[in-house]
């Protein structure tokens, strides 16, 4: 046993690459501390900021601004040879400013990591508004003379809601919520019949969303007339429907095709005859509002108008910042005699967007020296 021991250590010694696994050491560092030589280092990023932050906050333009000034950040340029992240300059230097500017700065979240949340809590947002905005146009047709001192039921009836392809919102359950609502805030003062029953008022609406110039907008009191000689002559009061009311028995196949061939030239169907997009787009990022209106069944004249808000642009917020951040890496690189050297300025702007005036700039000033075979970045 004792030789076979001994053996084992005399193999240890022979053969020290097996006698053991090489542990790699680690440790923690000052931040300000780079053992590796050359290109920009930790040290770069927290001077750049510790120098940038207090003269920032010392323009007049932020120490003397009465509320909180918002700044948008443009992403930094990188004119040197070096591969870097350059969000981190802007990164470390927004950080200080947070924190030493007692909430006086305010910035934009414009990396877009939040952007999937942000649009689900709108989208809820914008739920429980609609919500609220339909209650008050209840509220407000209970409230209309005729309806108010009504002696006898009313006799509403509900109109398709127009131009709704182009903002690809579902038109009939806004109409079926505001009816309920109508319903329960007018206490049995107004019934709401089938499109085609003889009806005291219209009740219709059209989407509108803004910056949309291509499709054509419909008239509102047109279309209630529109719609008033469709029903008068049994067509279809569906979008898209463009068959006969009815086609008689024993058709074949292809009669039945030509038959509908022809229908479909003389009777249109509403998506056809209000001459819309026949192309459905990708839902624009526009505000879209919904304009809502109670017309008299008898000459078409309008009791009531009124228009909600059903969803706002989603913007990135960068619209109501004051003033623009920005920046940019210099490099002049030379190579001579087995020696690397770099120069890297790096400059920061403080901008006004309206006038397009640098309010501030300032620099940071590096130089870096390696062996000319080493490599670095």
């Amino acid at each position: 046993m004792k030789k076979i021991y001994l053996l084992a250590c005399a193999a240890a010694l022979i053969f020290p690459g097996c006698s053991s696994p090489e542990v790699s050491r680690h440790g923690r560092v000052n931040p300000d501390e780079d053992v590796i030589p050359g290109g920009l280092s930790s040290e770069d990023v927290r001077t750049v900021a510790s120098k940038m932050c207090p003269e920032i906050l010392s323009l007049p333009e932020i120490a003397n601004s009465a509320g909180t000034v918002r700044v948008a950040i443009a992403p930094m340029r990188n004119s040197s040879r070096f591969i870097i992240d350059m969000n981190i300059f802007m990164k470390k230097l927004r950080l200080d400013l947070n924190r030493y500017s007692n909430g006086k700065l305010r910035f934009f979240a414009q990396d877009g990591g939040t952007t999937g949340l942000r649009k689900e809590m709108l989208k809820n947002r914008r739920e429980e508004n609609v919500d609220k905005a339909l209650d008050q146009l209840a509220d407000q047709v209970a409230a209309l003379p005729a309806v108010k001192n009504a002696k006898t039921p009313l006799k509403f009836a509900v109109l398709p809601v127009v131009n709704l392809n182009f903002v690809k919102l579902n038109a009939d359950s806004f109409a079926a919520m505001l009816r309920a609502k109508v319903v329960e805030k007018t206490k049995g003062k107004v019934q709401f019949v089938l499109p085609g029953a003889k009806a005291d008022y219209y009740l219709t609406g059209q989407f509108i969303a803004d910056s949309i110039k291509q499709e054509g907008m419909v008239n509102l009191v047109d279309y209630i007339k529109m719609m008033d000689e469709r029903i008068s002559k049994g067509e279809s009061l569906d979008l898209y429907d463009d068959s006969p009311a009815s086609i008689g028995e024993g058709n074949t196949g292809n009669q039945l095709n030509i038959v509908r061939g022809d229908w479909s030239k003389r009777h249109p169907s509403l998506f056809n005859q209000l001459q819309l997009s026949t192309k459905l787009r990708e839902e624009p990022n526009v505000t879209k509002r919904l304009n809502v209106m109670l017309a008299k069944a008898d000459g078409k004249t309008v009791l009531w108008e009124k228009m909600i808000t059903i969803e706002k642009k989603i913007t990135s917020g960068v619209e109501k910042a004051k003033y623009m951040l920005t920046g940019e890496i210099s490099g002049l690189s030379k190579r001579a005699d087995g020696k690397q050297t770099d120069y890297l300025l790096i400059t920061l702007q403080l901008v006004d967007p309206d006038s397009n005036e640098v309010l501030w700039e300032d620099g940071y000033e590096v130089k870096k020296e390696a062996e000319a075979g080493t490599v670095y970045q």
